[in-house]
């Protein structure tokens, strides 16, 4: 039975905005889009700065890293960063004191303390460049060992237990290979960034709070409200895209599968000659794109108005504040840039909201999306009990019910058979549940009810009718299912031979030919591989879930002739007419759940 997620949205992210570092040494002010959502709450959506179990499930993401066998390398790193961060504000304080020096010596036209503030500048030049670059080199190599770590446990558990194959039983995952390579990516790259900005603006704000304080007291508290006016106006006229980006991002999404579908089924198009029809609806997803971004565009432009007039005033308003201060000439000129520095530096970090709006509204959406993932994952990945199921030398069920993976279906009620050494042919119509009972045999699902006894793993082998076709040359094609090594050019040759596939031998070139399978072999010779795998493993038992249906009815013959030689018990899946005189025993599935057995042969 399946744990039931709360329904997902289609959110499918293709990444995000690159994030600046406030780390900088001109004292400028990021721009960026607004997003002061995360101050006040995304109150239409799960994912919210505030809701507790976005944070824990952020947590939950975060946090394994950095107890995980490289822990002491990563918080090594992190606290070379944290060095770093508190190193560069610093220097950015100290300079802003080099600086106010420097423009009071041009000022007073003092040679000798301008031409020291100068060397001064470049001596902090030289410290501050190299500690800016190995910051970010180090953030760099930080999120790359969190996404490698990341991307490997992952998969640890995408392949235990055959979850990848489960994952398909949860409607509330989508694109799982998304999720792993893209939204990892995103993950580790944007969490290691967002937290930086926010240490950094922290020690920003105090920092430079100190220094603006010793300036005016007016001058700190008109950045304050400065940056608390904007982020609420911010919000206000900002809160429209949170349901606009997601919406594009899933419709982004839409469009783009499409495409790949019709490259995957191009033949398939091309025969049907449905150019027309797919090039409908191609253009019909690209409407529905271009829609979503226009009105994302056309709010832009009302947020843009507001920011860009923000960004603007920032400039000149530190000093139309202290400028009445300067002409009584109760402080330097110098004092007026550092001003200008320090209020930058307030505000920036007062403004992480503001800054960074388009960044965190796409995080929210991947850090809801990969958390939702790593817990389906964790429950496909468990080892599931199957106390109905046994190994032995036979192969049978007793009273076993077959339902599907959602429970939603019986497919097989109550079936209880042996399978006869002569073997067993599983007929019906389509969808009565053929390959449900090979499923059940295999243990890739788990009966309801009943008691199965299946043959070792080892000693067993399963064909399906479209076999798997590896990305390499045609050993490697020949030898995926074969764990042991040593296999001449002479041996494989031979069994290429038996499944009459020496034709495609000379025709693609030899064993280390690597071409594009799927598309090069035809439907049939693509079965002939998968039997040819079987010839090399010649297991005691074996499973056919309609693996001759392209073969024509001699080959099957001498396909299933030389089987016979090696094999102690064949269950095939296929039709009467062909397959039963093969089999000793035929068992007939209804698609009511029902079924009856008779008496195969010829």
């Amino acid at each position: 039975m399946l744990t039931r997620f709360p329904a997902e949205e289609n959110l499918a992210p293709t990444g995000f905005s690159k994030i600046r570092s406030p780390g900088s040494f001109s004292g400028t002010r990021d721009s960026g889009i607004p997003m002061s959502t995360l101050i006040f709450g995304f109150s239409r959506f799960e994912m919210t700065a505030l809701n507790r179990k976005a944070w824990k499930r952020l947590y939950r993401l975060a946090s394994p890293f950095f107890y995980s066998d490289v822990a002491w390398k990563a918080r090594g790193m992190l606290g070379l960063l944290l060095a770093l961060s508190v190193s560069i504000k610093a220097f950015d304080v100290v300079m802003s004191y080099i600086g106010r020096d420097f423009m009071t010596a041009l000022s007073l036209r003092e040679q000798d303390k301008f031409m020291t503030n100068l060397y001064y500048y470049l001596l902090a030049f030289s410290v501050a460049i190299p500690l800016s670059v190995l910051y970010r080199f180090t953030e760099e190599r930080l999120a790359l060992m969190w996404r490698r770590w990341f991307t490997l446990h992952t998969l640890d558990k995408y392949f235990a237990n055959r979850a990848y194959y489960r994952l398909g039983w949860y409607k509330t995952v989508d694109n799982p290979d998304q999720r792993i390579e893209e939204d990892i990516r995103s993950f580790t790259s944007t969490s290691l960034s967002l937290f930086l900005i926010t240490l950094q603006s922290c020690i920003a704000l105090f920092a430079f709070a100190g220094v603006l304080s010793s300036i005016s007291w007016t001058l700190t508290v008109t950045a304050i409200g400065y940056a608390v006016v904007g982020s609420i106006v911010t919000y206000f006229l900002g809160r429209p895209l949170i349901n606009l980006n997601f919406e594009q991002l899933r419709r982004e999404a839409d469009y783009r599968y499409k495409l790949i579908k019709v490259r995957d089924n191009s033949e398939s198009i091309a025969f049907y000659r449905g150019e027309a029809k797919e090039k409908t609806r191609v253009r019909q997803r690209l409407k529905d794109v271009v829609r979503n971004m226009l009105r994302i565009i056309h709010r832009n432009l009302k947020v843009n108005f507001f920011t860009t007039g923000y960004n603007y005033l920032v400039i000149i308003l530190p000093t139309i504040v202290v400028a009445p201060l300067y002409l009584r000439g109760e402080i330097e000129f110098g004092v007026v840039t550092q001003s200008a520095v320090a209020f930058s530096h307030v505000l920036n970090a007062l403004s992480i909201i503001v800054t960074n709006f388009g960044s965190l509204s796409a995080y929210a959406a991947v850090v809801r999306r990969l958390g939702v993932f790593t817990e389906v994952l964790e429950e496909a990945a468990a080892p599931k009990a199957a106390p109905c199921a046994e190994e032995g030398e036979k192969v049978s069920l007793s009273h076993v019910t077959i339902l599907t993976p959602d429970t939603s279906r019986t497919l097989v009620s109550d079936l209880s058979i042996e399978v006869p050494s002569g073997g067993l042919l599983i007929c019906g119509p389509s969808g009565c549940g053929k390959s449900s009972v090979l499923r059940v045999l295999s243990g890739l699902w788990d009966a309801s009810s009943g008691r199965v006894i299946r043959p070792p793993f080892l000693e067993s082998m399963y064909v399906p009718q479209r076999p798997y076709l590896v990305i390499g040359s045609l050993r490697s094609q020949l030898l995926y299912t074969e764990t042991r090594s040593g296999f001449t050019s002479a041996e494989l040759l031979k069994v290429l031979r038996d499944v009459d596939l020496e034709s495609m031998f000379d025709r693609v070139g030899g064993f280390d030919a690597t071409v594009d399978w799927s598309a090069t072999l035809s439907n049939g010779e693509q079965q002939r591989i998968g039997l040819a795998r079987l010839m090399l493993v010649r297991p005691k038992y074996v499973f056919l879930d309609e693996a001759t249906t392209a073969i024509d009815e001699k080959g099957e013959q001498k396909i299933y002739d030389q089987i016979r030689q090696f094999a102690k018990i064949i269950v095939s899946v296929g039709y009467r007419s062909n397959l039963q005189r093969y089999h000793e025993s035929v068992l007939e599935l209804h698609g009511d759940g029902t079924w009856h057995t008779e008496k195969g042969g010829a």
